[in-house]
């Protein structure tokens, strides 16, 4: 797993909670934590075509303070019942390799700061950027070209998925040069900023989380819902 993960003060660990019932490949728990890395895409994945003769009763995913693609992440956490793994892989070469992954509940976080970051990294059009969050909404304010103008802007909204991996702004109130924004003008900047963040297209997740809730407080971002290993793409 450390393999697959950049940064020198990376860290890793894995710990497995074993009963009588491991010597036929069934786990009780494995806990995996890790920390202060990078990486393009969530670094575990299932291999459906390996053998499914072992058994991961609980899998927990406890990741802190790393960047996935172009956001930092503040935590990533997660528990997934049922997921199996290839026991003859394990016993004859000592390697654990995933194939089949249950389906739990998962959730990540990020912070205003991370936000604005990540803003600033996806969107070329923004030039400055501010990003509070409390009171269950985003406030944006910055400098950035649309419609071909250069303009200062504020933007007051709630986030929101339609479609399960996509976060949005919605009942969105814009101010453009510190006037109320309407039209055409209002929905230049909001395409803009369309979507805020895919899981999918800009972290990767390959499907990993599927957002059934957002929460927004106390300048921080946390989207939650059903969790999974994703299948290898290859």
């Amino acid at each position: 797993l450390s393999s697959k993960l950049q940064g020198d003060g990376r860290r890793v660990e894995v710990k497995a909670n074993l009963g009588p019932e491991a010597l036929w490949g069934d786990l009780c728990s494995v806990k995996i934590t890790a920390s202060h890395f990078t990486t393009k895409t969530l670094p575990l994945y299932t291999e459906p075509k390996r053998s499914h003769r072992g058994l991961v009763r609980s899998l927990e995913l406890d990741l802190t303070d790393f960047s996935l693609g172009k956001l930092h992440v503040a935590k990533l956490s997660g528990t997934i019942p049922n997921s199996n793994f290839d026991l003859p892989l394990a016993l004859n070469h000592r390697q654990i390799r995933l194939s089949h992954s249950g389906e739990g509940v998962g959730q990540v976080a990020a912070t205003a700061a991370d936000l604005e970051a990540f803003i600033l990294a996806k969107y070329h059009e923004i030039k400055r950027v501010t990003v509070r969050l409390d009171h269950d909404k985003i406030w944006i304010e910055g400098r950035g070209t649309f419609l071909f103008l250069t303009t200062d802007f504020s933007v007051v909204a709630r986030i929101v998925s339609a479609d399960g991996h996509s976060l949005d702004m919605a009942y969105a109130r814009v101010l453009l040069d510190g006037k109320p924004a309407e039209g055409e003008a209002k929905q230049a900047l909001l395409d803009t900023l369309h979507p805020l963040i895919d899981l999918n297209d800009d972290l990767e997740l390959h499907g990993a989380i599927r957002i059934e809730a957002v929460r927004i407080g106390n300048g921080i971002l946390t989207v939650s819902g059903p969790m999974k290993i994703p299948e290898s793409a290859t």
